[in-house]
């Protein structure tokens, strides 16, 4: 995993997020000093979509996540994340990929993990929010 730094000003104020990318499962340091969580998974693979609960659910059973600020990422698009697990992020970043890499979602690579589910997953993880992104097409790939 990585570690970013990113300044961000809300409402007027600045912030400094502190951002760092983690891979696996989380354990009790991560879920004791984390604020914010952002599950990242694959709109091609159930595989991940399954890994992202699952994540949740351990982190859950770790501190709660009723204080915690949770975001799930459905991506397509992206080299590389047919099928394997995406994992996790904490805090705040950009997906991107190559311009010349194609969308990965058609008749040869079919959406997996429909939008009710995955808005659904969303729900029962209570306040979070849900995006999907492309880095094809440049959807919501720089929030």
């Amino acid at each position: 995993g990585g570690q970013f730094k990113r300044e961000v000003t809300v409402d007027g104020q600045s912030h400094l997020l502190l951002i760092r990318e983690e891979a696996g499962t989380p354990d009790a340091q991560f879920a004791s000093w984390v604020d914010a969580v952002i599950f990242v998974f694959s709109l091609e693979s159930e595989s991940s979509f399954e890994e992202v609960a699952q994540l949740h659910a351990l982190l859950s059973d770790l501190r709660g996540t009723s204080d915690v600020a949770l975001a799930l990422v459905g991506t397509q698009g992206e080299p590389g994340t047919r099928g394997d697990p995406v994992g996790l992020g904490v805090g705040w970043g950009t997906l991107s990929s190559p311009p010349d890499s194609p969308d990965k979602i058609s008749s040869s690579s079919p959406r997996v993990v429909e939008d009710t589910r995955a808005r659904a997953l969303c729900g029962d993880m209570r306040r979070c929010l849900y995006y999907e992104t492309c880095a094809t097409y440049g959807l919501n790939v720089d929030r």
